[in-house]
């Protein structure tokens, strides 16, 4: 089994240690809004900065440092992302960080930072699942947008409110949004600034799932274990072959697929999967 030490919270300035163990594999950090975990091939990476989990500039350095690590572990096969507390997933931007990008003129280089966050974690080598409990709003929802699959809470609220402070979703939420619910909702929810609940969103296919109250995290972890048992060859390379048909037209997206497949019918994770198959057992999951 694996489990997180919980530290007590520093003051603001300093910094936590945080022991990880991922089967008998401990993770020395000293992070502290951020930190992971991981067990059986399912790594829980958990934004902690309450009560609402804004994504400041030290919270997204944190992450970037987490998802490097998780990405250089061949024995994690699935990654889940939460937010810490219950209230929210995550508010998105640290609005007090605002005037200071004002002031120096930083929109650019913000918005370059958020892409290349929110990209790392879309293009992740892994698949992603984020459980999502309270709000999940602005760059958060940018956050979750970014991976794979999305699990609600059912009080839940989805949105993007950034028009209301005369800014736009532009750290991928008006390219990610409308290709995965459609144009023209996506135009109203960017337009308008007003959230979505739980149920809503997944009547508008923002979210895969909806869990009850409180079980997010549970949900995800279900969901998570159930793809961790599966090759990480196999995940991995039908993750790329997903990820860059994506940016692709059909016939260019087929090809790569065909490629990959050809080499993975080569790989022992196929032989395996074929033995189980014929000997009528599970197969052992494999890196």
């Amino acid at each position: 089994s694996a489990r997180t030490r919980e530290p007590t919270r520093a003051p603001p300035g300093q910094r936590l240690v945080t022991t990880m163990e991922n089967n008998n594999m401990s993770h020395e950090t000293s992070r502290q809004f951020v930190r992971w975990s991981a067990e059986s091939g399912l790594a829980t990476v958990t934004l902690d900065r309450p009560p609402l989990n804004p994504l400041s500039h030290q919270l997204k350095a944190e992450l970037s440092e987490c998802l490097e690590e998780i990405a250089a572990d061949a024995g994690i096969r699935c990654m889940i992302l939460y937010g810490a507390g219950g209230r929210a997933f995550s508010v998105g931007a640290d609005i007090k960080e605002f005037p200071e990008i004002t002031a120096r003129r930083g929109g650019r280089q913000h918005a370059v930072q958020e892409h290349t966050l929110y990209n790392r974690i879309d293009f992740f080598p892994l698949p992603t699942i984020a459980a999502i409990e309270g709000h999940c709003l602005g760059g958060g929802l940018e956050l979750a947008l970014a991976c794979d699959l999305r699990i609600a809470g059912e009080t839940s609220r989805l949105g993007m409110p950034e028009v209301k402070l005369g800014v736009f979703p532009a750290g991928g939420g008006t390219e990610r949004l409308p290709r995965l619910i459609g144009e023209s909702r996506a135009r109203e929810l960017i337009y308008t600034g007003e959230p979505v609940d739980a149920r809503e969103a997944w009547r508008l296919g923002l979210v895969n799932r909806v869990a009850p109250a409180g079980q997010a995290l549970a949900a995800a972890q279900e969901l998570g274990r159930t793809i961790a048992e599966r090759s990480g060859l196999t995940l991995r390379t039908v993750k790329t072959v997903m990820d860059r048909g994506q940016c692709m037209d059909l016939l260019e997206a087929q090809q790569v697929s065909i490629d990959a497949i050809s080499d993975l019918f080569q790989s022992e994770a196929v032989q395996e999967g074929v033995r189980a198959f014929l000997e009528k057992r599970p197969a052992k999951p494999r890196p």
